[in-house]
Order: C-alpha cells, then structure tokens, then sequence
C-alpha cells in the first residue's frame, strides 16, 4: 500500500507529464503547494490528505489542476501567509520536466495554520516533527509581518494569543 506522500507524489508527476503532453515550448511552470499536503510532502506529518491546495500556480497549468485534486480555491487563506512568502518556497524534491513543485516554508505553513485553528490544523502544528525544525526567530518576525496590517483588529489578538500560546508549549 502507497503511503500518502507517494500519492500526492504521482499525482505531480502525473500532471507534469501531461502539462509536458499538451505544451511542448520550453517554458516551464510553478505551482506552491501549501496546507497538509505540504507538510506531508516535507515529511513533518503522515496523515491522509485527499487534496492538494496551492495558492500560486503559473496561469497556464491552472486549468488543469483541478483534474488531479489541486485547489487553487484557497485566495481567501492568502492573508494568513506572510508577506514575501514566494521568497522562502522550498522545491519539491522530485524530477519533472514542464512544473517545478514547491512547498511554502514550514514557518509559513504554521503561521497560517494558527490564523485558521482548525481541528487538523492543530494536530498538524503540534507535531514533534513541526515545532522542533521551526526557526522560531523566523517565526516571530513572520507573526508580527501577518499582524501588520494584514489582519482586522479581532483576528490579530486571535493570531497573537494562539501564538503566544503554542510558542510557551513547544519552543
């Protein structure tokens, strides 16, 4: 049986190769992977995760995305990543040809799973393998970037109490 991040694994390849089918210019093509599938991807959880999201993909794969369970519908999570994120994606450590894969950084991937809170965002942070690897240095700059004028006064305190709260836990 085929381990989850294998699965996510074929399914980049598999559209790699059909972006290679359909596009035959040397033009290559990105997509950032974020969510659980990312940290999947980066080896720091192992849970199922059925779909891929990611928030920045070349205009011209897009249309194809949808076919192998990549949601770009995720916009409004936008203003849970801090600022320059694009400058910190990690690459997927896999061979393709048409799509170069990427990962937000684990910083980026925990400030936007304390924004949300969900139930399998909480799980996902409180891993060992997550906040022992986390730059914490990083992370508060980052905070203190998404805070800045990104969130609504509510959803600030939010984020500051639930860091404040994870950083007192696990650092």
């Amino acid at each position: 049986m085929k381990s989850n991040r294998e699965e996510i694994i074929e399914r980049l390849i598999q559209l790699d190769k059909d972006v290679a089918l359909l596009d035959n210019s040397a033009d290559v093509y990105t997509c950032v992977i974020v969510g659980g599938s990312a940290l999947v991807l980066m080896n720091k959880i192992y849970r199922s995760t059925h779909d891929i999201d990611s928030i920045n993909a070349s205009a011209q794969i897009q249309p194809l995305l949808e076919a192998y369970n990549i949601n770009m519908n995720v916009n409004a999570y936008l203003l849970n990543f801090p600022e320059g994120y694009l400058e910190r994606i990690e690459p997927v450590d896999i061979q393709t040809k048409k799509v170069r894969f990427f990962t937000a950084s684990l910083e980026d991937l925990v400030v936007s799973k304390l924004c949300s809170m969900r139930e399998k965002d909480v799980e996902d942070i409180e891993n060992e393998l997550v906040y022992n690897t986390l730059n914490w240095d990083l992370m508060d700059n980052l905070i203190e970037d998404v805070c800045y004028g990104m969130l609504n006064e509510y959803d600030e305190r939010l984020l500051r109490d639930n860091y404040a709260n994870y950083k007192e836990r696990f650092k």
